[in-house]
């Protein structure tokens, strides 16, 4: 596990009677780098339970956003933005 990169999911996790890989087809391409503890769906306002398919489909589109851009700036941003967000008590859990 990394510091930043993409939440690790359990594989069973269901929206609905379909698992997440069976919604969304890049499912998977999010599995080609290490999971993180915080990651750029996080400090969007994408963390906690996914009720729905484009809830899903937000959270994976920018975990896919995150793996093509990857740099250590957007590591650097991410890792304050996570700091801004614990401290303030804004929306984190």
């Amino acid at each position: 596990m990394s510091l930043v990169g993409p939440r690790p999911h359990s594989p069973h996790m269901l929206i609905g009677d379909k698992r997440h890989f069976e919604i969304v087809s890049e499912y998977s391409f999010r599995h080609r780098v290490k999971p993180g503890i915080t990651g750029l769906a996080q400090v969007n306002g994408h963390r906690g339970a996914v009720d729905t398919p484009d809830q899903l489909q937000a959270r994976i589109d920018l975990d896919l956003y995150y793996i093509d851009h990857w740099s250590l700036w957007l590591d650097i941003k991410i890792i304050c933005r996570t700091a801004i967000v614990c401290f303030s008590g804004l929306n984190a859990f």
